[in-house]
C-alpha cells in the first residue's frame, strides 16, 4: 500500500477537520484517535468533530476519547482547509452529518476508508478494500510515517480492528489477527478490550435485545431470519450491534437481516451472511454498502415494503 500521498497531505502546518460517519463506531473512533495520535507527532492542530449529539461512551476507555467533540454542541460553525473522513467513503451530509459543512472553499480533503465500492471526489484516497479495518490503515499510515505507535495508539487501533471484525470473525481476519500481534506488542491489552467492548452489557441492551427476539421471523427454508426494533425500542439507548449476531448464530442460517427504526419510517438495516452470500452486493442496491459478510444500508419506507424488498434481493443471491 502507498502511503506517500497520504503523508504528504499532512505536510501544511494547518489546522486539521478530523471526522467519521454519522453513529461513529468503534472503527471510527480508534481511527480518529489514532490518527490524533499521528498529528500530535507531527506538531499538526487538529479537532476530531463527529456528526452524533454524543459520542458513544462504551469507547471512552480510549485515551483521547474527551477531546471528540459533537457538531450539535457548537456555537458557530468552523471551517477547515484541511480535512480528514475516516471509516466512510463519502461525505456527504446524510452520512456525516454537519462536518459536511465545515469545509472551506476549495478545502483540500483525504478519504481513508476500507470499504469497498466507489466514494466522493477527494484530492487523496487512502482506500484499501482488504484491509480489515479503517484502523488498520491508520496503523500502515503511522509506520509509513515513521511515527512511533505509543500504547495508547495500539489500545485505539486494535479497539478498532477487534471492533470492525467482531473479534476476528469479519472483514479479511487473516490480516487482522497479523497486525493485532504486532500492537500487543506496542501495549495494547487484548483481554482487556475484548472484555470492554464484547463482555459488558447495559441493561438497556438486553432489554432491547429482548424486544428485538420477539420479532424474529425465518425465511426461504429457515436459511433467512429477520429481526427488528422499533423506534420507540431504538431510543432506549441499548447497544444493538449483539442483536444480528444473535439472529445469526441460528444453526442453518445463511443471512441475517436487521432493521432498526432510527426515526419514524427511517430503517437502518444491518445484514450478516456466513460467507455464501455477499451481503454487500445487496446493500449497494439500497445505497449502503460494507464488505461481503457485513454490510449495512438505510431504506426510507414502511417495514413491511422494507422487508419484502431486501429479502428480494437476498433471495437472486441465495444459493438453491
Amino acid at each position: 500500500m502507498d502511503y506517500s500521498k497520504a503523508i504528504a497531505f499532512f505536510e501544511p502546518d494547518t489546522p486539521y477537520l478530523l471526522s467519521t460517519h454519522r453513529n461513529a463506531d468503534g472503527d471510527g473512533i480508534g481511527a480518529l484517535l489514532a490518527l490524533g495520535g499521528v498529528l500530535d507527532h507531527l506538531g499538526r492542530k487538529f479537532r476530531i468533530i463527529v456528526g452524533d449529539e454524543q459520542p458513544d461512551i462504551r469507547f471512552s476507555f480510549l485515551a483521547g476519547f474527551d477531546r471528540i467533540e459533537s457538531s450539535g454542541s457548537l456555537t458557530g460553525r468552523p471551517a477547515f482547509d484541511r480535512v480528514v473522513f475516516v471509516d466512510t467513503p463519502t461525505y456527504d451530509i446524510g452520512r456525516v452529518g454537519d462536518a459536511a459543512l465545515m469545509l472551506a472553499q476549495g478545502a483540500q480533503i483525504l478519504v481513508i476508508d476500507h470499504h469497498a465500492g466507489r466514494g466522493d471526489r477527494a484530492d487523496v484516497r487512502l482506500v484499501d478494500s482488504n484491509a480489515s479495518a479503517a484502523s488498520e490503515l491508520i496503523y500502515g499510515l503511522a509506520r509509513a510515517a515513521d511515527v512511533p505507535v505509543s500504547a495508547d495508539m495500539a489500545k485505539q487501533i486494535y479497539a478498532g480492528i477487534a471492533f470492525d471484525t467482531k473479534l476476528f470473525k469479519f472483514s479479511h481476519p487473516e490480516r487482522a489477527v497479523k497486525v493485532c500481534a504486532e500492537l500487543v506488542d506496542c501495549g495494547a491489552d487484548p483481554e482487556e478490550i475484548a472484555d470492554i467492548l464484547f463482555a459488558r452489557e447495559s441493561f438497556e441492551t438486553m432489554k432491547s435485545l429482548g424486544a428485538a427476539l420477539s420479532t424474529l421471523e425465518m425465511h426461504m427454508d429457515n436459511r433467512v431470519s429477520t429481526l427488528v426494533v422499533d423506534h420507540q425500542t431504538y431510543k432506549m439507548g441499548g447497544d444493538l450491534d449483539i442483536v444480528v449476531d444473535h439472529a445469526m448464530s441460528i444453526d442453518g442460517v445463511e443471512v441475517a437481516v436487521f432493521f432498526k427504526e432510527e426515526t419514524p419510517g427511517r430503517y437502518r438495516v444491518s445484514l450478516r451472511s456466513r460467507g455464501n452470500v455477499d451481503v454487500n452486493e445487496i446493500a449497494r442496491v439500497f445505497g449502503g454498502g460494507g464488505h461481503q459478510r457485513a454490510s449495512g444500508c438505510e431504506i426510507i419506507k414502511p417495514l413491511e415494503e422494507a422487508r419484502k424488498a431486501l429479502l428480494a434481493e437476498v433471495e437472486k443471491r441465495i444459493p438453491v
